[in-house]
């Protein structure tokens, strides 16, 4: 059992690595889910208050850390190539859009772009997977069957298989009245991360860049092994807003619901103002079955907010070729 974390962390002098995060995780111990120094953080950062610190002392220590992350992440980036992938954290390892996002993320990275993300489950984790594949000695078929990529969704009627989908919709959900982890939900989060972990270790050696960029915000989403730097905040809403101004070279919108169109309109807003580097950035709509044009109309709204030649910015595809294309 790690002991009681008591401060706020101090600014980091460089990016987190996955080691850094989940120093405590144990495959054999279902428990150390919820022992890592990034785990006992979220628990410390709830105590203390989530959104607004109950004390100014918090609230400062906090702005210096993320200070310094920020610093680190622009010193990370350099004159790289940089593409976001934003998407549900429910995506399934075994929804085509996750296998989608991860062979665009390959393909991306194997053209020199450096890949981020939010840095969480779903599409987020498949964004990181196919970047860490390439060039690893792990082709991403494996690693994507790994990861439960081929396994069978359960059927109507059974438990849900807590390998292939993030099985939390709340954070409360982790803990008991009192504040104390529930031991048989640390389970099922120690259950869900072991094939990402599986993963990272097999490709420890070899493994493809990528950054991802979560917050303790929505800390019972822990970050993904598979990214290989973390640029971890308190601040959600400095994240959300760096995130999408670092993805220069584009950002890609995979199928998500509430976050992700909260995503795209933000990315939205910097376009129209060109507040980041007086341009406007692509926009690549992963539209599987017209989930973002018509399921959800954002296709219609968006055509309405720029004129014909920012339009030319927007692109609606369904394979990775042509999201390959619309970026570059």
């Amino acid at each position: 059992m790690s002991k009681a974390i008591t401060e706020v962390p101090p600014p980091p002098e460089r990016l987190y690595t996955s080691d850094d995060l989940f120093d405590a995780w144990d495959v054999d111990r279902p428990e150390s889910a919820g022992e890592t120094f990034d785990f006992a953080h979220y628990r410390l950062a709830r105590s203390q208050g989530l959104r607004t610190p109950t004390e100014r002392e918090v609230a400062a220590a906090r702005a210096r850390h993320d200070t310094a992350v920020s610093w680190e992440l622009y010193e990370a980036l350099g004159e790289r190539r940089v593409v976001a992938i934003m998407g549900g954290h429910g995506m399934a390892r075994n929804h085509a859009g996750y296998r989608l996002v991860a062979q665009l993320a390959h393909a991306l990275a194997a053209k020199d772009f450096l890949l981020l993300s939010g840095g969480g489950p779903g599409a987020m984790e498949a964004t990181h997977l196919g970047a860490r594949c390439a060039g690893a000695s792990l082709g991403l078929d494996d690693a994507l069957g790994a990861m439960g990529a081929n396994r069978a969704a359960p059927k109507e009627g059974e438990a849900p298989d807590d390998r292939l989908t993030f099985p939390f919709r709340s954070a409360d959900e982790l803990f008991d009245r009192s504040g104390g982890l529930i031991p048989e939900q640390v389970a099922r989060l120690h259950t869900w991360q072991a094939p990402a972990f599986a993963v990272a270790e097999a490709t420890s050696t070899d493994a493809g860049e990528s950054i991802g960029i979560p917050t303790w915000m929505y800390g019972h989403e822990p970050p993904t092994p598979l990214a290989t730097r973390h640029a971890k905040y308190f601040d959600n809403s400095i994240r959300e807003d760096g995130l999408l101004a670092l993805a220069a070279d584009g950002v890609v919108f995979a199928p998500g619901r509430a976050g992700t169109l909260q995503e795209i309109f933000a990315d939205a807003a910097q376009n129209a103002y060109r507040s980041v580097k007086n341009r406007f950035s692509p926009m690549v709509f992963l539209d599987l079955d017209e989930y973002w044009s018509v399921h959800f109309g954002v296709r219609q709204v968006l055509e309405r907010l720029f004129d014909d030649a920012e339009e030319r910015h927007l692109f609606w595809v369904d394979t990775v070729a042509e999201a390959v294309a619309a970026l570059g």
